[in-house]
């Protein structure tokens, strides 16, 4: 009965092991898909203080919400281009109207119309 009781706590180890080794190894999940609607770039030599910012309609995955978010884009964002299984460092200028973004946010939704968010991450995919 010992030997049978162990056998089963081990097994049971080794899966959350392996989980936690999957899990740990695995891409995070986008908090929002969509597509571009506009595109708002900063004018550097009129105002320093603001960022440039994406108007993005898509489904914000946690609530499974759907409509426009705005999308604020800093320095600190890291923007990515898929190119079939890789992704390839790209900037603000790559971003155009319908293409297809991936979104990781950087901190809370902030409540106002349209609800805004800065990215922490994004990977354009289409």
């Amino acid at each position: 009965m010992k030997v049978i009781t162990l056998i089963a706590l081990l097994s049971v180890m080794f899966i959350g092991v392996i989980y936690g080794v999957l899990y740990a190894t695995g891409d995070t999940p986008a908090d929002m898909n969509g597509s571009i609607v506009g595109v708002c770039q900063n004018d550097q030599m009129m105002d320093y203080s603001s960022s440039n910012s994406i108007l993005v309609d898509g489904v914000v995955t946690d609530g499974n919400q759907h409509g426009n978010v705005s999308v604020i884009v800093t320095n600190e964002t890291q923007i990515f281009k898929k190119q079939g299984n890789k992704q390839i460092s790209s900037s603000f200028s790559s971003f155009k109207p319908g293409q297809k973004v991936e979104i990781q946010f950087s901190g809370p939704i902030m409540e106002s119309y349209p609800p805004q968010v800065r990215a922490g991450q994004i990977v354009i995919s289409d």
